[in-house]
């Protein structure tokens, strides 16, 4: 008789917890992947910018174009243009991407995921 209370496992309100909260985590995979998968994307086209040729003759405004080109071409819709940040230094070309994500997850809950990519391009 004391042996089947021991033996005593989770009951349908345990298991429905592990569920939900498994669940929980698919749909927070779910939301995030697709949004670092951009983050990725816009970290592909500045390092394939600093291989571009005559991208160190160019004005900010035509890289600014050709930035926003590439990352249409691969679908990136969360960059616009006054989050990419040209700078002209002497000996150099900084130039950087600083831009939020902001989804919604449930509700009135909302993930922010925050990007910052940057390169520097030698000038000559």
């Amino acid at each position: 008789m004391n042996m089947k209370r021991k033996q005593a496992g989770m009951t349908a309100i345990g298991w429905m917890g592990v569920i939900a909260l498994i669940m929980m985590f698919v749909l927070l995979f779910l939301k995030l992947l697709p949004i670092y998968m951009d983050g990725y994307k816009v970290g592909s086209v500045l390092s394939d910018l600093k291989d571009e040729p005559g991208v160190a003759s160019m004005t900010p405004v035509m890289i600014s174009k050709m930035i926003m080109k590439r990352l249409d071409i691969n679908m990136v819709d969360n960059v616009t243009r006054d989050d990419i940040y040209i700078d002209k230094l002497k000996n150099s070309m900084n130039v950087e991407i600083d831009y939020e994500v902001r989804e919604n997850l449930v509700g009135n809950v909302d993930i922010v995921v925050h990007f910052q990519k940057a390169i520097s391009i030698p000038t000559q």
